[in-house]
């Protein structure tokens, strides 16, 4: 029973692991059967802790390495896009073009599957790395380490998809394997507890409130926007809401921060 739980958890971590990065699995060594997205849900926040202990600990390596703090960030911040492959901005910059041009709901899924990168498109990911960048600039100023910082701001990307699919039903247009089923009651609690339990141990109890609260009005607002333009949510839209909960719960970490000082 333990060997098949320990297999089981294995399976899930790196059938996420395969989906949000670029880094290689062999899924054949895990298992014969596809990759089951739904089941691997729980893993999401670690997957995200991941892939931000990796390119935070590059850019601590560049601070010790007396590289200026700006410079360090955008080094880590660029290794944390080539690790995901880009993987949620792409769904940010595809949902800024098609929501931003609007239409009947068939011309906005036209222009989000659109490859080519639209005025929109542009300006929403410039300003959302832009917005990153600086977010994790000034955490580095209040103390805390990029592996933190990049951490806790992916962790809670990830967490944010499953909630937002749990809440929003999904949309005719979107693809079949790019989103993941409702989530389990038990398996979201799971999920949630992973992501919390370090965000308890490093931030004070009300800067994580604040920042939860942030995310739950991104995903209201992204959610309910998805579901006028195009009748529900799509795979662009849960990687649109990552990227942004990103951002926001680092913003409300840091407007309580800086209430402290």
């Amino acid at each position: 029973m333990k060997t098949l739980l320990k297999n089981r958890v294995l399976v899930d971590f790196f059938a996420s692991l395969m989906f949000f990065t670029r880094i290689p699995v062999n899924w054949k060594f895990f298992s014969e059967k596809p990759p089951n997205l739904t089941s691997a849900a729980w893993s999401f926040p670690l997957i995200g802790f991941l892939i931000g202990t990796i390119s935070g600990l590059i850019g601590d390596l560049c601070i010790i390495m007396n590289l200026s703090i700006f410079l360090s960030c955008t080094i880590a911040i660029a290794f944390s896009v080539i690790i995901t492959g880009a993987f949620h901005e792409d769904g940010l910059a595809d949902i800024a073009d098609g929501f931003g041009a609007g239409g009947s709901p068939e011309k906005i899924n036209k222009i989000i599957h659109d490859s080519r990168l639209g005025t929109y498109g542009t300006a929403a990911l410039t300003l959302g790395l832009l917005i990153r960048l600086g977010l994790v600039i000034n955490m580095v100023e209040l103390g805390y380490s990029l592996i933190l910082i990049l951490s806790s701001g992916f962790a809670s990307g990830k967490i944010s998809i499953i909630y937002t699919r749990n809440f929003f039903t999904v949309s005719t247009f979107s693809k079949t394997g790019s989103i993941i089923e409702a989530v389990p009651t038990k398996m979201l609690l799971i999920a949630t507890l992973i992501w919390l339990i370090p965000m308890v141990y490093y931030f004070p109890f009300w800067a994580i409130l604040l920042g939860f609260f942030l995310i739950s009005v991104v995903i209201f607002l992204i959610g309910k926007m998805s579901q006028k333009k195009i009748g529900g949510i799509t795979g662009d839209v849960l990687g649109a809401i990552a990227f942004t909960t990103e951002l926001v719960f680092l913003l409300g970490i840091i407007i309580y921060l800086r209430q402290l000082y």
